[in-house]
């Protein structure tokens, strides 16, 4: 069985390969950032309330 921090942890990885999947990658300079790196580090609040949001949708399709 998992702990509740291995499953905030997968929770997390699961969310941000859903964002890098979803968008492209911004190249700045010479640095490639992911989008969920971005969302993340610029707009904790949103990356939060995406994150709460992801698990909800998850939950519900477990549920079905």
């Amino acid at each position: 069985m998992k702990s509740k921090l291995e499953k905030d942890i997968e929770l997390k990885e699961s969310f941000c390969q859903l964002l890098d999947e979803t968008y492209p990658n911004v190249k700045i300079g010479y640095s490639t950032f992911t989008a969920s790196e971005i969302l993340e580090c610029c707009d904790p609040i949103a990356f939060s309330i995406g994150l709460i949001e992801h698990e909800d949708y998850l939950a519900e399709m477990e549920n079905e």
